[in-house]
């Protein structure tokens, strides 16, 4: 499965190591209640093995190991304006729930990319904690414009437009949008600020996971990508 968010960096200037990380440690919480402890986290490294000898955050934040070593990495890069970085939970497909969570930063672009993926995590294989998990990504970067959810080769070989945002299993789209306006959706999830909705999680299969292997379920999501382009509410 992937979770892929689309958000404006709100800052002209590319965020320090520790800024950077911080924004990883806040996803890292998220992850705790659905079978992530925040010690088992890693940041990238060479090897596996040499990942595994650093732990990316505690309780209180990033380690000053995964500081450093994020630091060390952009003096290697001589990065100043651009910033890629990930953590992960330490596992192969074979020995547990493989999970990764990367981060891509740039000042001087108008979008950041939060990127997910992870196989086999039953919590996060269902309806309502899926929907916790986005909303609780919202309440990050609640400047988010799209958060797509759906299985890793969806958006490559079953979108309808390659280059726009895929229904998937769930699309946040920061815009009100209505059953009448698209009656193909399983469920549309409010998503308010203050007294007034900013935005819409589309559901597109309810009662299931979805899957690319069920011809059903991308008949659906298809449908929902045509609704809303028709409609000029899918973003190009």
């Amino acid at each position: 499965m992937q979770i892929t968010q689309i958000f404006r960096l709100q800052q002209a200037m590319l965020p320090s190591q520790q800024e950077h990380l911080v924004y990883l440690w806040k996803v890292a919480k998220l992850l705790e209640p659905f079978g992530f402890p925040i010690q088992n986290w890693h940041p990238p490294a060479a090897t596996a093995k040499k990942s595994l000898e650093t732990l990316a955050f505690d309780h209180n934040g990033p380690t000053p190991a995964a500081v450093e070593r994020l630091r060390a990495e952009d003096k290697r890069e001589k990065t100043t304006d651009y910033r890629i970085t990930s953590v992960w939970n330490g596992k192969q497909k074979e020995g547990g729930s493989a999970f990764s969570v990367s981060l891509s930063v740039d000042p001087g672009n108008p979008t950041s990319v939060l990127g997910l993926q992870f196989d086999a995590a039953e919590a996060l294989l269902n309806t309502t904690n899926m929907q916790r998990l986005v909303l609780g990504l919202l309440g990050i970067w609640p400047n988010a414009s799209v958060i797509e959810v759906g299985p890793l080769m969806y958006y490559t070989t079953r979108a309808v437009f390659p280059k726009r945002p895929g229904a998937g299993w769930m699309l946040y789209l920061a815009k009100p949008i209505t059953a009448r306006e698209l009656p193909e959706a399983a469920e549309l999830v409010a998503v308010m600020e203050g007294d007034g909705q900013k935005g819409t999680i589309i559901v597109s299969v309810a009662d299931e996971v979805f899957s690319v292997d069920n011809p059903e379920h991308v008949k659906i999501a298809n449908a929902i990508e045509v609704r809303l382009a028709d409609q000029d509410l899918l973003p190009q």
